[in-house]
């Protein structure tokens, strides 16, 4: 059985094609497929892109797909899980069984390979999924970048450049954060990175890149970096406890699985969230993924069809997975 599984965020999209066993056959990447961000014409042509490749670097063992699990940022909020699934179709071989979900079960995938718990995602969006025993699955927060995803990488480079500039005005402590983000950016003053911020880019994929410094300047021990990195992880723990209060008992023990770039020191965070839930959630287990989210994809893609994931598979893809 061959699965093709998609990890579509706001930044980039990677599929890879996979056996049962973990076996890697073709693997290809291209741009951000988030439909909140992107016209139906935009979203066909990275889609479109990201298939041609998987085709051209094994087209017998495309032509043999059986399953593909699409998780895509964007996905329940925006309504178009249907027209996802439909333009897959179109570029798709035969007739595979096709699933369209949030991108957040790829992440939870990665950590579980199909058993509950819960993942809490912080890229260049947030979101936090969790399944119990019963596969309920319930969903929190994530509602885009405008209003939510409290702990994204976009939360956490906006709340840097709004120290920045305030820091500048006088209205604000002073920040490490303010040299390393002119150097980011290649500008000499604070009032040049304007330009920068409100570009052609959408300000998602410019802004999340600096939470990458948020999180080292907190480890170096800059104050304010250190104040957007606790507020983050006070926000994500709330989430995480509301998504484990609807699916089970407090006391419940519960993985909790960390993904996402903004996780790439997961120690820090881990230490975090264990001192800001100690009190109330002490059976909560925090831990970082065992393959990444396309991999998380392929899992879903075996348990769909109720086939048991093997003990080597985790190894096995991870050794076909390219960095």
């Amino acid at each position: 059985m061959y699965i093709l599984g998609i990890d579509g965020g706001g930044t980039k999209t990677t599929a890879i094609i996979a056996d049962e066993n973990g076996n890697v056959y073709s693997q290809a990447i291209t741009g951000r497929s988030n439909p909140n961000t992107l016209s139906e014409e935009q979203f066909e042509q990275v889609m479109g892109d990201l298939l041609h490749q998987l085709r051209k670097n094994n087209e017998d063992i495309f032509n043999r797909i059986d399953v593909c699990f699409a998780g895509m940022a964007g996905v329940g909020e925006s309504g178009r899980d249907e027209m996802m699934k439909t333009l897959l179709l179109k570029h798709l071989p035969s007739n595979p069984l096709v699933i369209v979900q949030n991108d957040a079960v790829n992440a939870l995938y990665s950590g579980t390979l199909g058993s509950p718990g819960i993942v809490q995602i912080a890229g260049t969006g947030a979101i936090t999924i969790g399944l119990n025993e019963n596969n309920k699955m319930v969903r929190v927060g994530g509602w885009g970048y405008l209003f939510d995803d409290e702990g994204s990488g976009f939360y956490l480079g906006n709340e840097a450049l709004r120290a920045v500039f305030q820091q500048y005005d006088g209205r604000g402590m002073d920040t490490t954060l303010t040299n390393i983000i002119l150097n980011y950016f290649a500008v000499m003053n604070v009032p040049d990175l304007i330009e920068k911020i409100y570009g052609k880019d959408h300000p998602r994929s410019v802004i999340a890149p600096i939470s990458q410094y948020v999180v080292r300047e907190a480890e170096l021990g800059d104050h304010v970096a250190s104040s957007i990195l606790e507020n983050a992880c006070v926000k994500m723990i709330h989430s995480i406890k509301t998504c484990h209060s609807q699916l089970v008992d407090r006391n419940h023990p519960t993985s909790v699985i960390l993904s996402g770039g903004v996780f790439t020191n997961d120690a820090i965070f881990i230490e975090h969230f264990k001192k800001l839930s100690s009190e109330t959630h002490p059976n909560l287990k925090f831990s970082k993924t065992l393959i990444s989210p396309v991999g998380g994809a392929i899992a879903a893609g075996v348990r769909a069809v109720q086939k048991n994931i093997g003990p080597n598979f985790v190894e096995t893809l991870n050794k076909g997975v390219k960095r």
